[in-house]
């Protein structure tokens, strides 16, 4: 095992789950919504923001056209998904956990490969569930589910999978890294002890999106801060403008069910444009 190597957020990633029991010890919910929206803003969104430059690099888009054309490709996707869950939320949810479990097997399948990648996905994504089921399934039929206990019921037997796999892929790969152990065990201690969302928050914005940031960031050659704010500002704004957009279209609902329909399902719509973009260009990049 390389003990000295360390991806990125290694040291971040703690200080996330130290930040979110003090979010998690606020009193009443909705200072747990609010900080949800705002990190996920500030702190989530910005990974997938390099994606415009990532295709400038990876695909052959040689002219101001094929890159419109990119963008509208890229929105019609999110907005598939958008269609897909207006029409059956429950399929959606459920799928989209399913490929969240594959896009977070991005943070350690390079060194312990896709199938434990994978189970460290479902792993991450089963263990609030599993622990909370209470506090979960509320929150999914907030997303539109009215099947939520069945998917609820189904994350202790995900949980154990994916426990069992990525525990044989760590004791057979020895160029795990430190983290590549470390962080599962975070986890499950964040999960025992955390509100779901307050666990998500440091998983999501502690640990996988600035890890994906400074990876993609390398990647494209923008290495100072202010480099990769002026990168991820565009992207990041018109994502904010679409969010604002959606307003009027949950103004019926309550106003904790609209966040969390702006936040998870924006975040399952832009999740699969970006799955696609990443999967063409991994392997120019190993090229």
């Amino acid at each position: 095992m390389q003990a000295t190597n360390r991806p990125p957020a290694f040291w971040l990633f703690p200080i996330g789950l130290v930040v979110a029991l003090g979010v998690s010890a606020l009193p009443g919910e909705w200072p747990l919504y609010a900080i949800l929206a705002i990190s996920t803003a500030l702190l989530g969104l910005p990974h997938g923001s390099l994606d415009t430059a990532v295709a400038k690099q990876h695909l052959p888009l040689k002219d101001p056209l094929q890159l419109v054309g990119f963008h509208l490709g890229y929105l019609a996707l999110g907005g598939v998904v958008l269609a897909i869950w207006w029409q059956a939320p429950n399929a959606a949810l459920a799928a989209f956990l399913l490929y969240s479990a594959v896009h977070f097997a991005d943070d350690v399948a390079v060194r312990i490969g896709h199938i434990g990648g994978t189970a460290y996905g479902l792993w991450v994504l089963s263990l609030p569930v599993t622990f909370h089921p209470e506090q979960v399934q509320p929150l999914f039929e907030m997303l539109g589910a009215d099947q939520a206990a069945q998917i609820v019921a189904v994350a202790p037997y995900t949980l154990a999978l994916g426990g069992g796999v990525l525990a044989i892929c760590l004791a057979l790969r020895p160029q795990r890294a430190t983290s590549d152990w470390r962080d599962p065990l975070l986890l499950a201690a964040g999960a025992a002890l955390l509100h779901p969302l307050a666990y998500f928050i440091a998983y999501w914005c502690f640990l996988h999106s600035p890890r994906h940031l400074e990876l993609a960031a390398r990647d494209l050659g923008i290495y100072g801060w202010r480099e990769r704010l002026k990168a991820v500002a565009p992207i990041t704004l018109a994502t904010y403008a679409l969010a604002l957009a959606a307003l009027p279209f949950l103004m019926e609902l309550p106003s904790d069910a609209a966040l969390m329909r702006i936040v998870f399902i924006g975040l399952a719509a832009l999740t699969v444009p970006h799955m696609v973009l990443e999967l063409i260009a991994s392997p120019r990049r190993a090229g």
